[in-house]
């Protein structure tokens, strides 16, 4: 189960979550406020859905992000 915390170096929510063998911290630059948690959440729970079928792309969320160099080693 992911969760959506407050990184407390830039003061935005990220998404924290499992995938595969790993764990990953997806940053957004988005301020703590109910709306904006409520968003992340949202795509969090669609993240997690497509995890748990088997559809789930790395890519098609976080296409600039560090972690596909990481994923692309499994």
């Amino acid at each position: 189960m992911g969760s959506i915390r407050l990184s407390d170096t830039t003061g935005s929510l990220f998404m924290d979550f499992r995938y595969g063998v790993g764990r990953f911290r997806e940053y957004s630059a988005l301020a703590d406020n109910p709306t904006n948690r409520k968003k992340l959440q949202k795509v969090l729970d669609k993240i997690e859905a497509e995890i748990a079928d088997g559809s789930f792309v790395y890519a098609n969320y976080f296409p600039g992000s560090k972690a596909l160099k990481r994923l692309a080693k499994l």
